[in-house]
Order: structure tokens, then sequence, then C-alpha cells
């Protein structure tokens, strides 16, 4: 039996997403206790090992939590009921019908969605999106002049990657955070913050505004 740190190595493995926490906190009072506040670090499009079972793109929509706030996706975390043919969101908890083209569902006849070693699903959406994907490259500064080169030949391979019609934001961060404007000719703009006026609150939103991929960082 695979013990704790084997199981979330292989969902980091499969998934590309590790957390600094391995539990949720049940309460915003225990939100503001943590030292290191919760956060995910997620690695797109990760190809999964040859060793794991290659789930093809489903040919649906996904199915959509219908709390207006939340719209979290059936995925294999969430309680379902098969017999009222209900599923309940593990993040709002919120009770969901299945839609009608679930009727046949049961817990010997579960969709590709609920099953454990399928916590990744690629989806071909039928529906036409109503914007194009949006990437943002949130990039550590703090590191030696070779470093940076190559992180930067990585960028550049990354934004070759993305379609062409994807908008693309960065914000790099060190001693300041630095919210850039890829979308000025000529001349470099960035709005910058202080980390400790980003501690304090202080800095309540900004606006980041997105540029076309096939242009340079």
């Amino acid at each position: 039996m695979a013990t704790w740190e084997e199981y979330l190595a292989t969902q980091q493995a499969n998934d590309g997403v590790q957390f600094t926490w391995n539990m949720w906190p049940h309460s915003r009072v225990d939100a503001q206790r943590l030292v290191v506040p919760l956060t995910c670090f997620f690695t797109p499009l990760k190809e999964r090992p040859t060793t794991e079972v290659a789930q093809p793109p489903l040919e649906y929509d996904p199915v959509l939590c219908q709390k207006a706030s939340c719209k979290a996706i059936l995925n294999p975390l969430c309680a379902v009921d098969y017999r009222a043919k209900l599923w309940m969101c593990p993040f709002c908890n919120n009770r969901n019908p299945f839609p009608a083209h679930y009727a046949a569902i049961a817990e010997d006849n579960r969709p590709p969605e609920l099953y454990p070693q399928f916590t990744t699903i690629e989806y071909t959406l039928r529906k036409a999106t109503t914007m194009p994907p949006i990437f943002v490259f949130v990039v550590d500064t703090c590191m030696t002049a070779e470093e940076l080169k190559s992180l930067k030949e990585c960028l550049q391979t990354a934004l070759s990657l993305l379609p062409a019609d994807a908008l693309v934001g960065l914000i790099t961060f060190g001693r300041m955070v630095q919210l850039h404007e890829l979308n000025t000719q000529g001349i470099s703009r960035s709005y910058v913050f202080k980390v400790d006026n980003l501690k304090d609150g202080k800095v309540g939103y900004f606006r980041l505004k997105f540029a076309n991929p096939a242009q340079k960082l």
C-alpha cells in the first residue's frame, strides 16, 4: 500500500498540481492562521507519465456546479448519490442533479470524469467560447543571470506554443512586484508595488492588461 507521500508524488506527476498544504482550511480563521498561504503550483499542458492510462479527450462539455458563485466541475472527489442522480460539490457543498444524458449513471456505470485515475480530464467543448484563452506568467526574478537567460528562453518557447488568439499577462516579483503592460509599443511600462503594501492589504485591486502572445517578453 502506497504511503501518503507516494500518493502525493503520484498525483503531482499525473496532474502537474502541487499545493503548499495538503488540507483545505476549514474556516476563514484557520486560513488567516496559516504561516504560509494556501497556494497552488500548476503546470499547464503537462504530459502524463507513460506508465499511466491515457484518457482521450471527452467529446462533450463538463458538468458544472449549478451555484452561480461556484461553477466547479464534476470530478472524482465529488460525493455522488447514484440512486437520486445527484452529486455534491466539494467546494460549496451544493447538491446538483445530473443532466438528462447521465440518466444511466450507476456505481458500475460511471462516466470517465468520476474515475479516481482520471483526476485531470481534457474536454472538447461543444459550446462556443465567449472570449479567447488567457495565460498569466508569474515569474520569480531572484536568480542568477544564467538562470534568468534560461528562463527567458523557456518563456519565449511557451509563448510560441500558445494559440494565436490567446491573451498574455506578465507579473514579475523580487524585492518588488511588477505588473507589466505588454500592449505598449516602444516603451516598457509596469506597475510596481511594495511587498509590505501587499501584505498590509493597502493595494485592494489592480487591472492587468494583456497582449498578443506573438509579442516578445
